[in-house]
């Protein structure tokens, strides 16, 4: 076979190789990138959850608190046992998320002391009314103001990663019509080298 046409074989083989790498590089990092933003917006959906299953539990502590200082009957502690048992779970799943945002650092912190307060409050608050005291005006006022603090917190928090959410979407977005165009042009890239090399050696075949 003449040297010209080998060497032009072993062109078009080296420009496809490179291609092939390439594309399977840049591929490979759109897709890791596309990975770690799934990942990333999951991890904002989880610790919205759990920050919300904090307040539920609170409501239902509060709720079971109410109705035993009313009616003094321990049937209706049943909710307020379950905010108790709920709460401390969904606190643990929300530390353990490893949230790496500093404000969303300072807000979960600030809702741990907070829910503490409430709970610690509603505690005391059941001994007493088991003692025969009933809670005070003020001692509503009190809890009404611990409770507030967290629904503050809580939804300070779930805003903020609702707009992460929202931007986070948009990156994956990006990243997926990305990759797409990275697989495209690889092909077309492939297809036209090989498609020129083609034509060349075959024109230099008919001359010879």
């Amino acid at each position: 076979m003449p040297k010209k046409i080998i060497r032009n074989l072993q062109v078009g083989i080296g420009l496809s190789l490179l291609i092939l790498i390439t594309s399977s590089v840049a591929s490979y990092w759109s897709i890791q990138n596309q990975m770690n933003h799934r990942e990333s917006l999951s991890q904002s959906r989880r610790s919205v959850t759990a920050v919300k299953d904090i307040l539920v539990a609170l409501l239902d502590a509060e709720t079971g608190n109410r109705g035993y200082q009313l009616t003094g009957r321990e049937d209706f502690l049943e909710p307020y046992k379950r905010g108790v048992r709920e709460y401390s779970k969904a606190l643990v799943t929300a530390e353990a998320l490893g949230v790496h945002d500093k404000n969303q650092q300072e807000r979960l912190a600030g809702l741990k002391t907070a829910v503490s307060q409430v709970m610690n409050h509603l505690k005391n608050l059941v001994e007493n009314r088991r003692r025969g005291m009933v809670m005070t005006q003020q001692e509503i006022i009190t809890g009404k103001a611990y409770m507030d603090e967290c629904r503050k917190i809580v939804k300070d928090f779930v805003q903020y990663e609702e707009s992460q959410v929202e931007i986070k979407n948009k990156d994956l977005t990006r990243s997926s019509q990305t990759t797409v165009l990275f697989i495209v042009f690889s092909a077309l890239a492939a297809v036209v080298v090989t498609a020129f090399f083609y034509f060349k050696m075959r024109a230099d075949l008919i001359r010879r």
